[in-house]
Order: structure tokens, then sequence, then C-alpha cells
């Protein structure tokens, strides 16, 4: 491997998203955003999600992830999540639907008995997440 160059491996279930080396990364977990260089501490964290950043020499790579693991290693990291999306794949009007649809639930959460009020409104917050992770990286792609 190249000196200060990070192996980076991105997988689904589906498919081995993206496998590179890279510059620096960094990704939205449970704690926050976290941002990885060569010779990390190792570390282990759960991803939410969120836009996510590698960069190499000559480019910048935007993506979404969706929940999962990341193993961080001093010259290697490995993410597994559940869904990962260039922008180019995301269908913004979709992800608007989708977005008003978790709003929509939200607020009728309100008038629901404690137990199904608590399940309903933990469904509708990821939802509400991966469609607010998937139009900020839409609109980041138009922008450009």
């Amino acid at each position: 491997m190249a000196t200060n160059k990070i192996e980076l491996h991105i997988v689904t279930p589906d498919r081995e998203f993206f496998t590179a080396e890279v510059d620096a990364l960094s990704f939205k977990t449970t704690e926050g955003f976290i941002g990885v260089l060569y010779d990390h501490i190792p570390l282990i964290t759960t991803l939410t999600s969120g836009k996510a950043v590698f960069k190499n020499d000559k480019d910048t790579f935007e993506a979404v992830l969706h929940n999962g693991f990341a193993e961080i290693g001093e010259e290697k990291v490995t993410i597994l999540t559940d869904a990962a999306e260039w922008a180019d794949e995301i269908d913004m009007d979709r992800a608007l639907s989708a977005r008003q649809r978790a709003e929509k639930k939200l607020e009728e959460m309100t008038h629901h008995d404690e137990k199904h009020k608590e399940e309903g409104v933990v469904q509708a917050q990821a939802s509400l997440l991966r469609a607010l992770a998937r139009i900020e990286i839409a609109q980041a792609r138009q922008d450009k």
C-alpha cells in the first residue's frame, strides 16, 4: 500500500460499494461525524444515515451511508452498511416524498398510546434521517 494511504472497503448486503486507497474519509456515526486519516487510532463505531466523503489525490467522492458499523485501523477502514448510495443513484422526488411521509408520521404519533408511539417515532425518525441524507447528497450534486 502507498505511504499514508488508507485502504477503504465499503460493503452492503447487495454489493461491494467502494474499494480504494484514500487519503482521508469522513462519515456520520451515532455520536456525530468522524474524520479518519492514516494512522488513526483503532476504533469500532456504529453508523447512522448520513453523508460520507472519501478523498484521494485527485478526486472527492460523496455518498450516503445508511446505518451499520465501521472498523477503523491504522491503515485500513472497513464499513459494513445496510445501504450505500452515490448522488446520481438518488431519486430526489422519491427522497422528498419520503421526508414528507416521515414528517407526517411523526406529527401523527402524538395521538397514539405510549408503546405504539415509541415504536412509531423510532421508525419515522429513521425514515426521516434516510430521506434527509439522500436529499443533502442529491442537492449537493445539483449545485455543482
